[in-house]
C-alpha cells in the first residue's frame, strides 16, 4: 500500500468517486474526499497531505482558485498539486501554469498516466526532511541578524550540498544586499527565481539590488514582477508598498498605476483607484486591459453610465475584445 495522502476536491460525485476507484486500484489507500474549495482548504489546514488533485471547473468556486489559494500559504508553495479537466485549452494551461500547478490531468482518467503522475509525487515524499539543513539555515539567519555576514554565509553554505533551492540563493542575495556587493546579489536573486518562478521576495530583492546600481529599467521590470506576485497572493500590503517604491524610480510606467488601480479595488478604495487608472490613460489612452478595468470599476460604484463608455471605448480599440463585449451586453440587458 502506498503510504501518500493525497487530497481529491471535485463537486461532481460521480467523478470524485470514479478518481477514488482508480486510486485505490492502483494502489493509494490514505485518500480524502471533499466537494467544495472551502472544505478542502481547511481540511488541508487542519492536517496533512502529500497532494491535491482537484477539478478545473466547479459550480461555484474553481480547482484554479484553490491552487491560488494553496499557492498563497509559505506552507504549501511546493505541495504537488494537479487539475484535471476533459479539455485543456491554450489559455487554460497557461493559466494554470503561471498559477503554480505542478501537472494536468485529463479525463477520463488513463490510469498509466495518473499512476505515472503520482509515482512523482510518492518519489518526492519519500525524499528525507532537511531538518538538519532547516536548523543550519535557521543559524544562519541568526548569525546575519547579529551582522556577522562572513559566518552566515559559511553555514549558508553548509545548507542542502545536494539540493538546490530558491530560499538558499535568495538568503545568499539578501546577505551580499547587506553587505553591498550587488555584482553577487543579483546572480544570487536571478537563481532563485530561476527554481521558484513565484518567489515574489526574490524578484524584489533583484529589482532592488539593480536599483542600487542604477539600472533603474531592470529594477523596475522585477519590482514590477514582485508586486503582480504580491497581487496575485492578495499580499495587498507588500504590493502597494513595493508600486510606490517603484514610483520613485519610474513615475511614468503604465503597468504600476494599471497595479494600483487594481490593488485600490480590491482594497475597496474606488476612488483611489480610479485614479490610478487615469493615470495610467493619460499615458497610454489606448491601453484596452485599462479601459476595461475602469469599466468593471465604474460597476462596482453603480454606475453604469460611465461603464458603458469605457467599455465603448475598449471595443473601438478592439472590437474583438470578448470580456468587454459580454459586460457591455450584459449592461444593456440590465443584468448588471
Amino acid at each position: 500500500m502506498k503510504e501518500e495522502i493525497i487530497l481529491l476536491v471535485d463537486d461532481n460525485a460521480f467523478a470524485l468517486k470514479e478518481l477514488v476507484n482508480i486510486l485505490k486500484y492502483i494502489g493509494y489507500k490514505n485518500l480524502t474526499s471533499s466537494e467544495t474549495v472551502d472544505d478542502a482548504f481547511s481540511t488541508l489546514k487542519k492536517g496533512s497531505a502529500n497532494c491535491i488533485i482537484a477539478a478545473l471547473e466547479m459550480e461555484n468556486v474553481s480547482g484554479m482558485d484553490l491552487l491560488k489559494k494553496v499557492r498563497a500559504e509559505d506552507d504549501f508553495m511546493t505541495l504537488p498539486f494537479f487539475l484535471t479537466d476533459s479539455a485543456f485549452t491554450k489559455e487554460k494551461i497557461i493559466r494554470a501554469g503561471l498559477s503554480g500547478v505542478t501537472g494536468l490531468l485529463v479525463t477520463p482518467y488513463d490510469k498509466e498516466n495518473l499512476n505515472a503522475k503520482m509515482e512523482m509525487v510518492s518519489e518526492k515524499a519519500a525524499e528525507p526532511v532537511f531538518v538538519k539543513e532547516t536548523k543550519q539555515l535557521n543559524k544562519g539567519m541568526d548569525l546575519l541578524e547579529k551582522g556577522n555576514y562572513k559566518e552566515a554565509i559559511d553555514m549558508l553554505d553548509e545548507v542542502i550540498n545536494s539540493e538546490e533551492t530558491a530560499e538558499y540563493y535568495y538568503n545568499i542575495g539578501y546577505i551580499k544586499t547587506l553587505e553591498e556587493k550587488y555584482s553577487e546579489a543579483i546572480p544570487a536573486f536571478q537563481k532563485a527565481t530561476q527554481l521558484d518562478s513565484l518567489f515574489g521576495k526574490a524578484f524584489e530583492g533583484l529589482g532592488r539590488a539593480y536599483s542600487a546600481i542604477g539600472e533603474a529599467g531592470e529594477a523596475e521590470k522585477y519590482m514590477q514582477k514582485a508586486a503582480d506576485i504580491y497581487l496575485d497572493k492578495n499580499k495587498i500590503e507588500d504590493a502597494e508598498s513595493i508600486l510606490n517604491d517603484i514610483l520613485e524610480i519610474s513615475t511614468d510606467s503604465v503597468n504600476i498605476y494599471n497595479s494600483l488601480g487594481v490593488l485600490y479595488r480590491r482594497k475597496g478604495d474606488f476612488k483611489e483607484a480610479l485614479k490610478q487608472y487615469k493615470k495610467a490613460l493619460k499615458i497610454h489612452t489606448e491601453e484596452v486591459y485599462i479601459l476595461y478595468n475602469v469599466g468593471r470599476l465604474y460597476i462596482d460604484m453603480n454606475e453604469p453610465e460611465n461603464a458603458i463608455e469605457y467599455f465603448e471605448k475598449a471595443l473601438i480599440v478592439d472590437p474583438d475584445f470578448k470580456e468587454a463585449r459580454e459586460v457591455l451586453d450584459a449592461i444593456t440587458l440590465g443584468s448588471i
